[in-house]
């Protein structure tokens, strides 16, 4: 019933609509009689609206929460409001007051409008034979460049931490099982994290105590609207320092770890190795590429995901580019205009390898927990540069690129320096830094240079002898 109850009009993208609690029917506010609405006036924005029934259902009423004294009830109305039982029988698709209030389409709470193009998507690039052995992946890393399901990840060296080893319960009993509450006990029921709101993408700061009480405690139906938390980093964090162990083929292969304590000045090594992530069912992140183009590694602890995942060919990564500009990027499902698409279906304790640069969007089916990273690799410098100038060509904000890029390119270009570390690259490889280092917008004060031109020169004369 997408037509307004009043007028019968389908409206505009533009025009604020609302929904009714009980039955589908959608109205547009403008068209609601001004004698229908508490405190006899016409709310201005989505977050004024408390909830709206039709006169399928007795009297129309749209009730607002800016007068919540005046407000009168369904029951007041002479509207029967459904009880729970009743409400899980008949539940109503809550409306995204929020996108809609935006400019956004219509959509709903529960479910971001790409979910059903996601799924379409994920059946035509299916694939269950990307799968290898944790000794064979380590032995070959240098040489895979498509995302790996690990058969075997108990030999892999990834290890979780028994949470009740780290904290007890309030009975003085262990908590064994690696969860959300085990998690708030471990951080402190004040910890703040970042909650990222599904359907508008924004963030907002919680306690633990209340991230807690939503995943673990609220049902799926009472839920308001759909959250994730994608950016929880904990490698600084006591119990979880020595706690969680990276694969082996991650700790032995990660740029950052090489260069960073040879070339030694003392500054701390960029977070980002070690993420607990937690999102609930329906949940759902749109096409993106991890920063400055950096390989995954994703170890699901409880639930299950579904990756869609498409390599950096110059077609995908040029429509990638063309979406992150569009006006219409939110409207538009991306992976209707990729190539060479890879679907994984990913279960409780599989461990999935994804390297640099591939496109993918990601949905979770039931709640989730699952703890990754990302890190930097010699094997995909060229990708990994590319990446960064597709960041500074769309304007991806600097809260959500590498912390400390240019220094970890400036410690490599120094490590290089170092003539037993030179057989490590190519000459494409090392002539691709060296570009990046030339631009007059990348700041490194060299830790056994004077300046970052001297450094360039070094290198530089390795490669022409």
């Amino acid at each position: 019933m997408d037509s307004c109850l009043f007028c019968e009009g389908d409206g505009s993208d533009e025009t604020f609509w609302v929904q009714c609690e009980v039955c589908p029917q959608w109205a547009h506010v403008n068209c609601i009689p001004l004698e229908s609405i508490s405190s006899q006036r016409r709310p201005r924005k989505a977050a004024e609206i408390s909830q709206f029934s039709c006169n399928k259902h007795g009297k129309t009423l749209l009730v607002l929460r800016d007068n919540v004294s005046h407000k009168r009830s369904p029951k007041d109305s002479g509207v029967d409001k459904p009880d729970a039982k009743r409400r899980g029988l008949r539940r109503k698709k809550e409306v995204d007051y929020i996108a809609l209030n935006d400019g956004g389409e219509k959509r709903l709470k529960t479910e971001h409008p790409h979910v059903s193009a996601f799924l379409k998507c994920f059946d035509q690039w299916e694939n269950t034979s990307n799968v290898m052995d944790a000794t064979d992946f380590e032995t070959n890393f240098n040489s895979i460049a498509i995302p790996i399901k690990i058969n075997d990840p108990e030999n892999s060296g990834m290890k979780v931490p028994d949470l009740g080893t780290l904290t007890q319960s309030d009975h003085g009993t262990a908590r064994p099982e690696f969860s959300v509450e085990g998690l708030t006990e471990v951080l402190g029921p004040d910890y703040s994290i970042d909650v990222m709101d599904v359907q508008s993408q924004e963030n907002s700061r919680w306690p633990m105590r209340e991230w807690n009480d939503y995943f673990t405690n609220t049902s799926a139906e009472r839920r308001d609207r759909i959250r994730n938390v994608i950016s929880l980093e904990v490698s600084h964090i006591d119990g979880f320092k020595t706690g969680i162990r990276r694969p082996k083929a991650v700790d032995n292969n990660d740029l950052v770890s090489k260069v960073w304590h040879e070339i030694d000045d003392e500054t701390e090594p960029p977070k980002v190795t070690k993420y607990i992530l937690m999102s609930v069912a329906n949940a759902y992140t749109d096409f993106h590429l991890d920063f400055a183009g950096t390989s995954v590694y994703y170890n699901i602890i409880s639930g299950a995901k579904k990756f869609i995942l498409f390599p950096p060919t110059e077609h995908n990564l040029q429509k990638y580019c063309d979406w992150c500009q569009s006006d219409h990027q939110n409207l538009i499902f991306l992976g209707d205009q990729l190539e060479k698409g890879i679907a994984m279906d990913l279960r409780s304790s599989d461990l999935f390898m994804i390297p640099s640069g591939y496109i993918h969007a990601v949905y979770t089916p039931v709640d989730s927990l699952i703890i990754g990273g990302n890190f930097l690799t010699v094997r995909d410098i060229l990708t990994q540069l590319r990446v960064v100038e597709i960041e500074r060509l769309t304007k991806v904000p600097k809260r959500f690129t590498f912390p400390n890029f240019d220094a970890v390119m400036g410690k490599t270009c120094e490590y290089l320096v170092n003539s037993s570390n030179r057989d490590i690259v190519s000459k494409p490889q090392i002539l691709a830094l060296l570009r990046y280092m030339r631009d007059p917008k990348v700041k490194y004060k060299p830790v056994k240079s004077s300046r970052k031109r001297d450094l360039i020169d070094a290198l530089e004369k390795q490669i022409l002898g």
